[in-house]
């Protein structure tokens, strides 16, 4: 219950601040919009780039301090990503907030992993993932409420949400919280593991479509509807379908296809959601696409962390996921930057306008067929060099 109550305190205070930040670097303080990927991609690169690092360090000290450490640097970072103007301290800023995310984020995981041990991981993943969708419902509509009135309380606010995921990590959590039973392994040996190496080079052309809610979507969303308020809708509405559907689909997928299936349905579900809110101009298009894009995410976010539990043995959960967040962080990089050249081509007039949309959407179809050919498959043990995860679902 700590745990989830972590996760639905750094929700809200995330969401409320980084969905809009796009929009505040463009209208508040008139930056590019290549400007604004390059700073979201240097979020994402100072968040995952180091996760294998923390994830290691994590094994090695405990889960407990990782996390309390982690909140209080990002919530630093958050305080500063709403009052600082120029772009070195924006930089800088962004720096703090990703540094902040690449402590907490796979020490959280293997935290739930740990806690949760004997139960239905993907279950215990999915009701992370809706507790998480709870704060995503609030925070964007919070945010969009404060940043009326002045951008810097949105800022504030999501850094004080982040000083109360502290002092709940550590009153809450048990002392020397680990999942340590043997030796921690090294990160070498975790990149020895082929299969996961191939499962971490899929995630990140999937990031690449996945990190696009914090580029393409609240800046399509802010030129359809009216400004910030208008954003936080969109992620509120998408949000709402999350906590609605997230367990009954997961579950409904999970019976029927195995996970290669489920990750390569997701692919095209957001290569289309970013298509049909690029295509089609209208609050209808924006919903239906917003729409499409969260069914990927719901089929796979919980799925990716499962497997990614399943790959890794005693001691070394953060280890693994810290590995899979640098997959992250490359996609999330390539995504934003890509996101930003390809969204400033398509403000230009005449055919070359729609290409970036099909682009989104060809890359779906894309990473759909690698996930049904190279995904995932059973293995006989966990952390084995095989090709894929026990307990894949299959």
């Amino acid at each position: 219950m700590v745990l989830y109550t972590d996760t639905f305190t750094m929700a809200v205070g995330f969401y409320m601040l980084i969905p809009l930040l796009a929009l505040h670097f463009l209208e508040n303080l008139s930056l590019t919009i290549a400007f604004v990927g390059f700073v979201t991609a240097v979020r994402s690169a100072s968040q995952n780039g180091l996760m294998p690092l923390a994830g290691w360090v994590a094994d090695r000290i405990n889960y407990k301090t990782a996390i309390a450490v982690g909140v209080l640097i990002r919530a630093a970072g958050f305080a500063m990503l709403g009052t600082v103007d120029s772009a070195g301290w924006l930089v800088v800023a962004s720096i703090l907030t990703g540094l902040g995310g690449a402590l907490f984020h796979p020490a959280s995981y293997a935290a739930y992993s740990a806690l949760a041990e004997g139960r239905d991981p993907l279950r215990v993943y999915s009701t992370r993932e809706m507790v998480s969708n709870v704060g995503f419902i609030i925070g964007p509509m919070t945010g969009g409420l404060l940043a009326g009135f002045d951008f810097k309380w949105v800022s504030y606010s999501a850094a004080a949400l982040f000083l109360i995921a502290f002092f709940v990590t550590v009153l809450g959590l048990p002392s020397g919280l680990s999942a340590q039973r043997s030796a921690p392994t090294s990160i070498r040996k975790v990149l020895s593991n082929k299969g996961f190496v191939r499962y971490c080079a899929l995630a990140a052309g999937l990031w690449l479509l996945v990190s696009q809610l914090y580029l393409v979507v609240p800046v399509r969303a802010g030129e359809v509807l009216p400004g910030p308020l208008g954003v936080g809708i969109v992620y509120t509405a998408g949000a709402v379908l999350m906590v609605a559907i997230m367990l009954p689909l997961t579950g409904f997928a999970s019976r029927r296809m195995s996970p290669r299936g489920i990750l390569g349905v997701s692919a095209v579900a957001l290569g289309s959601g970013v298509a049909v809110m690029g295509l089609w101009g209208t609050v209808a298009g924006l919903l239906v696409g917003a729409g499409l894009f969260t069914i990927g995410q719901i089929l796979s976010q919980p799925v990716m962390n499962s497997v990614t539990a399943d790959f890794a043995s005693a001691g070394s959960i953060a280890s693994h996921f810290g590995v899979f967040g640098l997959a992250q962080a490359v996609g999330s990089i390539v995504g934003n930057l890509a996101g930003g050249l390809l969204y400033t081509v398509a403000q230009g007039s005449g055919p070359v306008a729609d290409l970036p949309w099909f682009l989104f959407l060809l890359w779906g179809g894309v990473m759909a067929a690698a996930f049904w050919t190279l995904g995932p498959r059973p293995s006989a043990q966990p952390g084995a060099e095989t090709d894929g995860p026990v307990g894949s679902g299959a």
